[in-house]
């Protein structure tokens, strides 16, 4: 709860029919500067640009409804009066920390989730008592296209989506009436979103928290053509066209932000004639509910057939590829092995001429040794014989041993005598005798000479 010095804080609520450019709506806010939830919803192949809605708030709402005996694509009216239940009241709780966990900080908010439509009492309280302001941004999308794009995404009867979005806009547009309100459209957000973000800035007094110059570039890419699924427009049941046809007309009116008198008369007396024939469009929506559940199994046996088909179809395929992967390997494979044989296959004559050499070379070889055995054994005779001549030889040379020796000792004895005798010829010539024979020796040897 806010005191009274500060300003509630905006809560832009988004309220419209799934598949009604909600999201896109939420994006382009989220862009012009309004706070997003913190834990967004993940891109779907549905939805692939994203949600813009919190998953625990989505979780939230669909707890409510379960608890009120309701869901998400339940066509019927919801109590107005059921927030205020014993069944509610431990939701509230919840709700408030959803609000503060998903929206930290002091910038205004976007919330948006089509199920808020149906359980707009509950989340105008939950908001005012978290100090937020709650501002409904009302829009839509022709019901038809809304009709083939969930008869495309759940298999459902034409009529079930259109039930279900007039039971979103009417809910919307009565339950905001006499609070702070603006009406757009997805065709108008398409065609001019500058424009769309205008009225609703002006609607509320509020300035974009975001420069347009600025956010433009991100607000264009966003919004691309492909955006827009362009299905083909079924033929709705002749006794829902004025239910469907009326108020569409007047929400197209009020996008522009014409009010025309009756118009709420309009949608009430709408509003009560569904209310009237509930219980037989419900009996007839339970047996359309059961005949389409039934075609719905019949459609899921037909898709599981086609999908085993499809697997079986592909895993043939996935076979045949891998058999050719496996030939182009093989043929490949054969071509080396080809081209391997040839260079064994010369290899091999190198071979054979090389072993002819060596043969030709081992013959030369045994031709030498055959010389070699020759020679050796002419060697072995000469050796033989000069082994002998060695061993004469070596006899001659021990009795020459022998000789020289007695020829040493002869001549060690008469070195001996020759010594003796020197001595005594030495003895001799010192004597007296010697000298005082002298000149006889002389006379003699004179005589000895011989006459000339």
């Amino acid at each position: 709860m806010t005191s009274d010095q500060t300003p509630a804080r905006p809560a832009l609520l988004v309220l419209g029919m799934h598949r009604s450019g909600t999201s896109a709506l939420a994006g382009v806010l989220g862009r012009a500067g309004f706070a997003l939830p913190q834990e967004l919803m993940p891109p779907t192949e549905h939805n692939p640009r994203g949600y813009f809605e919190s998953t625990r708030i989505f979780r939230l709402n669909d707890a409510l409804l379960a608890a009120a005996g309701s869901s998400w694509d339940d066509w019927r009216a919801f109590d107005a009066d059921w927030h205020l239940s014993p069944a509610a009241e431990p939701f509230h709780a919840e709700a408030q920390e959803a609000l503060a966990a998903e929206f930290p900080g002091t910038a205004p908010i976007v919330l948006k989730d089509p199920r808020i439509c149906r359980l707009l009492p509950f989340w105008t309280r939950a908001l005012t008592e978290a100090g937020f302001r709650p501002l409904a941004v009302c829009t839509h999308r022709p019901a038809r296209e809304v009709g083939a794009s969930l008869a495309r995404r759940n298999g459902w009867p034409e009529a079930r989506g259109l039930l279900l979005w007039l039971r979103h806009v009417l809910d919307a547009e009565a339950q905001t009436r006499g609070r702070p309100r603006v009406f757009v459209s997805y065709d108008g957000l398409l065609a001019d979103w500058r424009g769309t973000l205008g009225r609703i800035a002006e609607a509320f007094d509020l300035a974009l928290p975001r420069p347009l110059d600025e956010a433009a570039p991100e607000i264009e890419a966003f919004l691309s053509a492909d955006l827009r699924h362009a299905p083909e427009t079924p033929a709705a049941a002749a006794g829902l066209s004025d239910w469907i046809a009326r108020p569409e007309e007047i929400l197209d009116r009020k996008a522009t932000g014409e009010d025309r008198p009756g118009d709420r008369e309009t949608l009430d007396r709408i509003a009560a004639e569904v209310a009237a024939a509930a219980p037989l469009l419900a009996d007839l929506s339970g047996a359309v509910e059961e005949q389409g559940a039934r075609l719905e199994r019949e459609a899921a046996l037909r898709h599981e057939a086609q999908t085993i088909l499809q697997q079986e179809r592909q895993r043939l395929d996935d076979l045949t590829a891998e058999l050719q992967l496996q030939l182009h390997h093989r043929t490949l494979h054969v071509a080396e092995l080809e081209r391997h044989a040839g260079e064994l296959a010369q290899q091999l004559r190198q071979k054979t001429q090389h072993a002819a050499e060596l043969e030709r070379h081992a013959e030369e070889l045994a031709q030498q040794l055959r010389q070699q055995r020759s020679h050796a054994a002419e060697l072995e005779r000469h050796a033989g014989e000069l082994s002998a001549l060695t061993h004469e030889l070596r006899q001659q040379v021990h009795h020459k041993g022998r000789h020289v020796a007695e020829l040493e000792r002869h001549a060690g004895a008469l070195q001996t005598a020759v010594t003796r005798l020197e001595a005594e010829r030495s003895a001799l010539l010192d004597s007296a005798s010697w000298r005082v024979t002298g000149p006889l020796r002389r006379v003699s040897e004179a005589l000895r000479r011989p006459k000339s």
